[in-house]
């Protein structure tokens, strides 16, 4: 009987969001371009100017990452996301081509339901919210529990901007007591039009179950080569940039590291001298057992997110330098019975020799197989030839270039990739997008075909 009280009054919570999302849907599609604009630009304003404060709260909420790295999050995902769709046209008629009869008119999807991860909280919220705003579309959030006070925050920061700007008052909403069951109510509702699913392996699988459009992510477990050719130096500082970033909690940074053999050395003192700890054979298995799951071969939740020295003070490494910026286990090969070639999510590192570019290649796909199929692959070279190869042979959907991995994948300030906090991994992930998340994702599209001055007849001949 309790328990059948305890779910009426999650679905009727769930049924008020609704209720209120679907009014606000009505008072969006009012709205013209220029004033869905001037919302969208307050909502970054805020969430910008309260970024720091936000980036403290997050990490102290969940325990996890770099409060500078995560006010670098939050800054990306308002005022870089901004300058990213500022200028698209996401309401009305957004297209009219005369010479080919067709013109484009954009509506918005309808209720977004958005699950968030305690991994990028408030730089996800910010990022979602954004792009729903822009297509007119109202948000309910599920944020992760371990996360909801500092989501909340951000919630209320955007929501204040936006109806302060003219949005609806409910365009913003948020599941107020977080649980798997209220999660899941949102989801399956349905009201609901499209679901964002940011987070983990389960969670995104169940958002793609509940029969509507979802837009989900798959893991990451990002293998990284550096050829021979490359410019090693530059290699080696994309490699600290990437991986000691938010220790190592964005999905795309490297986790596998690849190097030729004959360049090994050079990049292991290299990587030593910019803070890197290796870990020594006689404390490998300790490490590995602090770090992985045995059992599950997966990360061991504890550590996702924590600082290095932590971690090796748990696996009883008695050298390990308080500053150390990430650990690196020396591996034979990746896959197989080797657990440290799953993905991580904390500044550890597997690193492993190959001997040539057909070696190299090989051990590539194998670390994707192992958990990161469709996510992200990276290669540091000088060699057209082997970034052709590696562009034609690897089953990832963003492949970057001498690019550290955690900001590549996101895009913006090393390549033109679409900026985003989520990234598609195609079918390869199961998923179904294969590009970073953007604001037509979240539109129907209408295409007008103008009847053309004459039939069109083609000849017979092929």
């Amino acid at each position: 009987m309790a328990n059948d009280v305890k779910e009426n009054s999650v679905q009727e919570s769930i049924n008020t969001l609704v209720v209120k999302g679907h009014k606000a849907l009505d008072q969006l599609a009012e709205l013209n371009q220029e004033q869905i604009d001037a919302i969208v630009k307050a909502m970054a304003k805020a969430g910008f100017h309260a970024r720091s404060r936000l980036a403290k709260m997050a990490v102290e909420e969940t325990g996890r990452g770099v409060y500078e790295d995560k006010v670098l999050k939050n800054q990306f995902a308002t005022l870089d996301i901004y300058h990213s769709i500022q200028n698209d046209k996401t309401v009305g008629i957004i297209s009219d081509d005369k010479e080919t009869g067709i013109m484009k008119v954009a509506e918005p999807v309808g209720v977004v339901a958005s699950v968030t991860p305690v991994t990028n909280p408030t730089s996800t919220v910010f990022h979602n919210a954004l792009l729903a705003i822009k297509t007119r579309n109202p948000i309910i959030f599920g944020f992760h529990p371990f996360a909801q006070k500092s989501c909340v925050e951000a919630g209320k920061i955007i929501l204040n901007a936006a109806v302060e700007a003219g949005a609806p008052a409910d365009c913003i909403q948020w599941i107020a007591e977080p649980s798997m069951d209220a999660t899941s109510a949102l989801m399956n509702h349905e009201g609901i039009a499209t679901i964002v699913a940011t987070g983990g392996s389960a969670m995104v699988k169940a958002a793609y179950s509940t029969g509507k459009p979802a837009l989900g992510v798959g893991p990451g477990n990002v293998p990284v080569y550096i050829e021979k050719s490359a410019d090693i130096q530059q290699s080696i500082d994309d490699i600290v940039i990437s991986k000691s970033f938010d220790n190592g909690m964005i999905c795309a940074s490297e986790s596998n590291l690849i190097v030729d053999a004959e360049v090994y050395d050079q990049v292991k003192e290299g990587l030593q001298k910019q803070g890197a700890y290796f870990v020594k054979p006689e404390d490998m298995e300790s490490f590995t057992d602090v770090v992985m799951s045995r059992e599950k071969h997966s990360v061991n939740p504890r550590v996702a997110g924590q600082p290095a020295a932590q971690i090796a003070e748990w696996a009883n490494i008695k050298d390990c330098p308080s500053d150390a910026k990430f650990l690196v286990a020396e591996v034979k090969s990746l896959g197989g019975d080797e657990i440290l070639s799953h993905e991580k999510l904390s500044p550890v590192l597997a690193m492993v020799s190959a001997k040539d570019q057909n070696d190299a290649m090989r051990l590539l796909k194998r670390g994707l197989y192992f958990g990161g199929l469709g996510h992200t692959a990276g290669l540091h070279t000088n060699d057209d030839a082997l970034i052709n190869r590696f562009a034609l042979e690897m089953n990832a959907c963003r492949l970057l270039i001498n690019t550290p991995t955690s900001q590549g994948a996101i895009g913006y300030r090393y390549n033109n990739v679409t900026p985003s906090m989520t990234l598609g991994c195609g079918s390869w992930g199961k998923n179904s997008i294969s590009h970073n998340l953007e604001d037509w994702d979240l539109l129907n599209i209408k295409t007008v075909a103008k009847r053309l001055p004459k039939l069109r007849h083609e000849s017979i001949d092929f």
